[in-house]
C-alpha cells in the first residue's frame, strides 16, 4: 500500500469511528433509560417519560458538548497542546544535552529521509519509562514527543527504531484519526470525570453551611454520574482498540522496513517489559491520550488484553524477532551517550519518474543515509548558526544573498532597514561560505532552518516573512531556486504559527481542478524544454495521462504567480486524485528522458506545495 492509499484509507477510518460513537450513545441511553425505571421502581414511582427524556438528554447533551468541546480545542492546538497536555517540554534545536542532541539528529535525518518537515521534539521529564507518541492533523504539523527514559535507556539504534515506528504513524495518516479519537470520545468519559470531581468536592461541602447534607448529595451523585460514565468509558475502550490496535503492528512492521534493522525496535519492546522500565505514563492526561502511545500506558479496561489500545508485549516482539523466549530482561541501566557516528554517503542513483513515485512517503534507510550525510557536509559554522532562531534568520538571509554585487548591496541595504546591526553582520559572515554551498546542501539546510525558526514568536516570524520577501523582490523577479525555498519554508511555517489553514481534501474530481491543472503543465512544459515542439510534447504527454484536452497556455500566461495559485489550490485534492495528478507532472518534467538537477529542484517545490513527502533526490 503506498502513500497516497495510506491516507485514503486513514481519512475512510473516520466513518467508522462515528459508527462506533454512534453505538457509545446508544448504549449510554439504554443504560441511562434502565437507570431511571430502576430508581422511579425503588421509589415506588411510576416512570414519567418526561422525567426520562430529560435525564437522557441532558446527559446526552453533555455528552455530545463535550466531545465538541474537546475537538475544538484539539483543533486550535493540535499535536502541540497535547505534548504539552502530557508535561511535554519542546526540545530546542541548541539544546546541549547529549541525550536531547541526539534524539534531535535522529529526527532531523528521519524527517528529510521520509520527506515530511521536521516535527517539532517534546521531552516528557517526569516519565523514567520508556514510551513515545506522535500527534498533529497532518504530516506538516507533527508533533512527536518521548518520555525522558526513552532517551536515557534505549541505544541509538533502538531509539531509531522508536522514532521509525511514530514516522511510519505520521505517514500512515493515523495522527489525524487518533486526535480526533481523544475529541470524540472526551465526552463519553466526561460523566467520569464530573463524577470524580463531585467525590473531591464532598470533603469541603461537609465543612460548608449545608454539612454533612450536601457532602452526602455530592457523594450520591458523583457515585451515580461515576457509575453512569464508566459505561462510557467501557465504550471509549472499546473504540481505541478497534482502530488503534492493528495500526500498531503496521507500525512495528514499517519501522523494521524502514530501518532495516529488526533488532532496534525489537530491543526498545524487550527493555519495555523489564520490571524496573515499564511504559507508564504518569500524568493524569495520560489515558485520554494512550492510543497515541509507542506502548501500553495503562491497563484500565483491557479485560485480559482484549480491549487494551496496544497488542501484548510478546506477541508484538515475536512477529520481529520470532526466536524470542518470552523473558526479559531482569535490570536495565542508562546507556552511554557517545558521539554521533557520520555516515557515508552512498553512491548517488539515477533521478527518475518511477524512482521518485515509488519513494513517496517510504521509509527507507539508504534514504537516511543520504540525509544523514547531506546534514554532516554542512558546514560547523553554517550548522551552529542554522540551531539557534536569530542566527538560524541570518543563515536563510545569506543563502538568499544574489551573486550580483550591485544586486546583493541592495539586499543588504534593505537588511539595514529591517534587522538589527548583530543579525546584519552575521549574514556578512556567513553570506561567504553560503555562496559555495551547492544547492542539493541548501535544501536540507532550509529545513534545518525551518525547525529552528519555530521556536520565534508570531510577530517575529511576520516581520522575517516580510524580509525575506523584500531580499527575493531585490531583483524584481523570483527565480525557481526562490520558490523553492520559500514553499520548502512557509507553507509549513504559515500553518503553525496560525496563518493559514490546515490542508483539507476540497476536491475528489479532475474535472474540479482542471485549470488549475492545465496552468502548472503549461508552466512546467516551459520551464524544462526550450523547442515549441519540446513544449507542446510535453505537455501533450501529461495532457493524455490525464486524458484531457485542454490547450496549453501562451506564455504570457504560464507565470510563476498563477503556478503557485494552482499548487495551493491543488493541495486540496483528496489523496488519490494528488497521486493522478503528480505522477502527470512528472510525466511532464520527465519528457525529454532527463531530470535535471534545476527541475529536481522544482519536483521538491511542487511536492512541498501539494503537502507530498518525498526523501532527498540523489
Amino acid at each position: 500500500m503506498d502513500f497516497f492509499q495510506h491516507q485514503d484509507k486513514a481519512r475512510n477510518r473516520t466513518f467508522l469511528l462515528v459508527c462506533l460513537y454512534i453505538l457509545g450513545l446508544i448504549g449510554l441511553t439504554a443504560i441511562i433509560a434502565v437507570a431511571v425505571v430502576l430508581t422511579c421502581a425503588a421509589l415506588e414511582e411510576p416512570a414519567n417519560p418526561e422525567i426520562l427524556l430529560i435525564c437522557i438528554g441532558g446527559i446526552l447533551a453533555l455528552v455530545i458538548g463535550g466531545s465538541l468541546f474537546k475537538t475544538a480545542q484539539l483543533s486550535a492546538g493540535g499535536g502541540r497542546a497535547v505534548a504539552e497536555s502530557l508535561g511535554g517540554r519542546q526540545v530546542c534545536a541548541s539544546s546541549t544535552d547529549p541525550a536531547e542532541r541526539r534524539l534531535y539528529n535522529v529526527v532531523e535525518e528521519m524527517a528529510l529521509a521520509s520527506g515530511v518537515p521536521m516535527p517539532c521534539l517534546y521531552i516528557m521529564d517526569n516519565e523514567r519509562s520508556i514510551n513515545a507518541f506522535a500527534a498533529g492533523f497532518s504530516p506538516n504539523a507533527a508533533v512527536i514527543g518521548v518520555n525522558r527514559g526513552t532517551v536515557e535507556l534505549l541505544t541509538r539504534d533502538e531509539l531509531q527504531g522508536v522514532i521509525a515506528h511514530e514516522f511510519a504513524h505520521i505517514l500512515n495518516g493515523d495522527m489525524r484519526m487518533n486526535l480526533r479519537i481523544i475529541g470524540v470520545l472526551f465526552g463519553l468519559q466526561l460523566l467520569t470525570i464530573i463524577g470524580y470531581i463531585a467525590l473531591r468536592s464532598a470533603g469541603a461541602a461537609s465543612r460548608g453551611r449545608n454539612g454533612a447534607g450536601g457532602a452526602l448529595a455530592l457523594i450520591a451523585g458523583g457515585l451515580a454520574l461515576m457509575a453512569i460514565g464508566y459505561i462510557g468509558v467501557f465504550f471509549s475502550a472499546v473504540i481505541k482498540a478497534a482502530i488503534s490496535r492493528q495500526r500498531e503492528f503496521l507500525a512495528d512492521a514499517s519501522a523494521v522496513q524502514f530501518t532495516r534493522n529488526p533488532d532496534g525496535i525489537a530491543g526498545a519492546l524487550k527493555k519495555i517489559g523489564a520490571p524496573n522500565v515499564g511504559s507508564d505514563v504518569r500524568n493524569e492526561n495520560a489515558a485520554e491520550a494512550s492510543h497515541l502511545f509507542f506502548g501500553n500506558v495503562c491497563g484500565l479496561f483491557s479485560v485480559g488484553g482484549l480491549l487494551a489500545t496496544h497488542p501484548d508485549l510478546t506477541t508484538r516482539i515475536k512477529r520481529i524477532d520470532p526466536s524470542f523466549d518470552g523473558r526479559f530482561p531482569k535490570q536495565i541501566a542508562p546507556v552511554s551517550i557517545v558521539n554521533e557516528r557520520t555516515p557515508s554517503k552512498p553512491q548517488q542513483t539515477k533521478c527518475t519518474k518511477q524512482a521518485i513515485m515509488d519513494r513517496i512517503g517510504e521509509l527507507n534507510i539508504a534514504n537516511v543515509i543520504v540525509a544523514g550525510a547531506l546534514l554532516n557536509d554542512i558546514p560547523k559554522k553554517v550548522a551552529d548558526s542554522a540551531n539557534n532562531p536569530l542566527t538560524a534568520q541570518a543563515v536563510l538571509f545569506a543563502m538568499l544573498l544574489d551573486s550580483d554585487e550591485s544586486i546583493r548591496r541592495k539586499q543588504f541595504g534593505q537588511l539595514h532597514g529591517t534587522c538589527s546591526v548583530y543579525l546584519v553582520n552575521a549574514v556578512k559572515q556567513l553570506y561567504p561560505t553560503m555562496s559555495t554551498l551547492p544547492e542539493d546542501q541548501k535544501i536540507p539546510l532550509a529545513q534545518r532552518v525551518s525547525a529552528t525558526l519555530r521556536e520565534m514568536t508570531k510577530e517575529q516570524y511576520k516581520r522575517f516573512a516580510a524580509t525575506v520577501d523584500t531580499l527575493i523582490n531585490a531583483n524584481q523577479k523570483m527565480n525557481l531556486f526562490e520558490y523553492t525555498i520559500k514553499a520548502v519554508l512557509f507553507r509549513d511555517l504559515d500553518i503553525h504559527f496560525g496563518l493559514a489553514k490546515q490542508l483539507r481534501a476540497r476536491y475528489k474530481t479532475l474535472e474540479s481542478v482542471r485549470l488549475p491543472v492545465v496552468a502548472v503543465l503549461s508552466y512546467l512544459a516551459y520551464s524544462g524544454h526550450t523547442s515549441n515542439e519540446e513544449v507542446q510534447g510535453a505537455f501533450s504527454a501529461a495532457m493524455k495521462e490525464l486524458n484531457l484536452s485542454d490547450a496549453l497556455l501562451p506564455t504570457s500566461e504560464a507565470t510563476v504567480q498563477r503556478f503557485d495559485q494552482s499548487l495551493r489550490m491543488l493541495a486540496e485534492t483528496c489523496p488519490s486524485l494528488k497521486k493522478q495528478i503528480f505522477a502527470a507532472f512528472m510525466t511532464c518534467i520527465e519528457h525529454d528522458g532527463q531530470i535535471t538537477p534545476k527541475e529536481a529542484s522544482l519536483i521538491r517545490a511542487i511536492a512541498a506545495m501539494l503537502a507530498i513527502p518525498i526523501p532527498v533526490l540523489t
